[in-house]
């Protein structure tokens, strides 16, 4: 998998950079940016296209799940995988009725975390690439459309 941009949020440091080491390792040619900060992390959604986000649902300031939110309304297609240490189920399912695309649970298993944001993001360039196709088509079928009308417009010709 290249060419794809991932985008790690996390305010513990470390764990900020053993994710980034192990996508950097697992996933060539990703290109990984990060934050360590909620707000720093939607300064960087707004101006940049991802193909994949990962934020913990506890920060101080804005939270996973206000990050989430917010990511939504600038990038509703955007996947955000959600990295949680804490046992109450509540956040959870808060973070997937808001639109989460999947939980990881800490300590991080790294063969789920690296399958599920592959398999996030393949999902994601295929519904793109299905969106560009369709707009195509919807096109193209407009032009047939206005073809077919303007030939059944004109006059018949007479046989002579």
């Amino acid at each position: 998998m290249t060419g794809h941009r991932v985008l790690i949020i996390d305010d513990d440091p470390a764990l900020l950079d053993s994710l980034s080491e192990a996508l950097r390792l697992r996933m060539a040619g990703v290109t990984i940016e990060t934050a360590d900060s909620g707000a720093i992390a939607l300064e960087q959604v707004v101006s940049q296209a991802f193909d994949a986000v990962v934020t913990d649902i506890k920060m101080p300031g804005i939270d996973g799940v206000d990050l989430l939110a917010q990511v939504r309304a600038f990038r509703p297609d955007m996947p955000v995988l959600m990295i949680t240490g804490y046992p109450e189920e509540g956040l959870a399912i808060q973070a997937l009725r808001g639109g989460a695309y999947d939980i990881i649970r800490k300590p991080i298993d790294r063969d789920f975390f690296i399958s599920t944001l592959n398999r996030a993001i393949v999902e994601h360039v295929e519904r793109r690439s299905v969106r560009r196709w369709r707009a195509v088509l919807e096109r193209c079928a407009g032009e047939l459309s206005r073809i077919v009308e303007s030939l059944l417009a004109r006059p018949p010709r007479s046989e002579e």
